[in-house]
């Protein structure tokens, strides 16, 4: 129960580049998740791992020893995953990853015997020993049994399930929840239905601290993102139907909050597709469509759109494009290499921009035109209003008797700020023209500028 308070992963398929810790709060609790430096942050998929093995323990010794025996093909079948080399890859590259995985727990993790929220820092697993192929193939020509993989919960970790701080998990609904903002949010609202059968939310706090979505969200791009996991959870029978103004209310300025009910109905997985992927009538979705028309078969194409992130595969698709059109990389058999491409998730080839990319640049080049336009014409207007300004205090000077030019220069000298006369009386006793102009653009202009209501820093000569 203390894992689907906060999420202990991060809701993407990968952590972003240089991010080894996560941190997640709600007023004065705060859980933190740090990474090693090999294999980094946890992700939705080694959470799945984390609730197969804990299903493991349960059914193999009820939770009364720290280590676990089992085999990978095990493990996966309870995950769902393909029995294929790349889900094995996965699977062990997982173990090793929660090995090196710190949690960090501040007034936030339960002790069941105590009953309050205490201070702990531990690690889930202490060690995994993963047997591979190849030394179950040793074991057997020596005739002798492969020894099963085996991980070893920490002690402190494992101190929770014995103090009983459990409560059933449904994996088949849970397994069958196609987001990771599904899977956190059936968790933690399980949890709390446990206690009685609505609550409401701040809508950023849940979204944010308990689901694990973008701090930089506006609360619009939250509810955007939290509302197809909650259509799936009402359509497993889960969650009671609300509409959206029963679901979410506002409660201040930029604030939201959001109600869940738990269904009186009885939750139900979705129906489980056929072995080639796509069940009666139901028609492939785009994406499938896209790579099966480089090659991926039907069933492949659907593994790697329900397992991966959209913009991963995607931005595949769009690299392998590119490099048969380029034709730098020969590429024998293209379907598979897109299907490694994905799992693998091949880094970008040198001098690949894309459509995204392109888009975004035409969109800067055009803004930039578009600023530099408007700063032209800026500049031609300023232009325009000094010349009109120059003009009507050339035509007012031109207007004046000798008397009058004389009386206004000496009302101008008296306006004008004692600095520039001091400058200009100075630059007066050497003489010159540079003496008159002064005169003209610092003290007479000004004023005559001043005197005909005009402002002052469009007029120049």
């Amino acid at each position: 129960m203390n894992l689907a308070e906060y999420p202990i992963a991060l809701l993407a398929d990968r952590a972003p580049a240089g991010i080894k810790t996560v941190v997640y709060h709600d007023k004065d609790e705060t859980v933190t998740i740090t990474g090693s430096d090999l294999l980094g942050l946890p992700t939705a998929l080694d959470v799945d791992v984390i609730i197969g093995l804990l299903h493991l323990t349960k059914k193999k010794n009820n939770y009364e020893s720290t280590t676990l025996h089992f085999t990978r093909y095990e493990l996966m079948k309870v995950l769902g995953w393909p029995d294929r080399g790349f889900y094995y890859e996965r699977l062990t590259e997982s173990l090793n990853r929660w090995v090196g995985v710190t949690l960090i727990y501040k007034k936030s993790w339960w002790d069941n015997d105590t009953k309050t929220k205490g201070n702990y820092s531990f690690h889930i697993l202490e060690a995994a020993t993963v047997i591979e192929q190849e030394q179950r193939r040793g074991c057997r020509t020596r005739q002798i049994a492969p020894p099963p993989s085996t991980i070893r919960w920490s002690s402190e970790f494992f101190k929770s399930f014995q103090a009983n701080n459990l409560k059933k998990l449904d994996l088949k609904v849970y397994f069958s929840l196609k987001s990771s903002i599904s899977k956190q949010l059936y968790r933690f609202l399980d949890k709390r239905f446990y206690k009685k059968s609505e609550w409401t939310f701040d809508l950023r706090t849940l979204a944010c601290e308990h689901v694990g979505m973008s701090r930089n969200y506006e609360c619009w791009r939250l509810k955007q993102k939290l509302q197809p996991a909650i259509d799936e959870l009402t359509e497993a029978g889960f969650l009671k139907g609300m509409d959206s103004e029963e679901r979410f209310a506002q409660t201040g300025r930029g604030q939201w909050s959001v109600t869940f009910a738990r269904s009186g109905v009885p939750v139900t997985a979705p129906q489980a597709l056929p072995a080639d992927g796509v069940g009666d009538g139901e028609e492939p979705s785009e994406l499938q469509s896209e790579l099966v028309a480089r090659g991926v078969s039907s069933k492949t194409a659907r593994e790697l759109v329900t397992g991966f992130p959209e913009e991963r595969v995607r931005a595949q698709i769009e690299q392998v494009d590119w490099l048969k059109k380029k034709g730098t990389r020969k590429i024998l058999d293209l379907g598979a290499y897109l299907t490694k491409a994905v799992r693998d998730d091949y880094s970008r080839p040198e001098g690949f921009v894309s459509k995204a990319e392109k888009a975004e640049q035409q969109r800067a080049m055009n803004e930039r035109r578009k600023l530099e336009a408007a700063e032209a014409r800026r500049k031609r207007e300023h232009a325009r209003r000094c010349d009109e300004a120059n003009a009507q205090v050339r035509e007012y000077w031109d207007g004046l008797s000798a008397e009058g030019r004389d009386a206004l220069d000496r009302e101008a000298v008296a306006a004008a700020d004692p600095e520039f006369v001091k400058v200009y009386e100075q630059t007066a006793v050497r003489g010159g023209s540079l003496a008159a102009s002064l005169f003209r653009l610092s003290i007479r202009n000004p004023f005559i500028r001043t005197t005909l209501g005009l402002p002052q820093d469009d007029a120049s000569e």
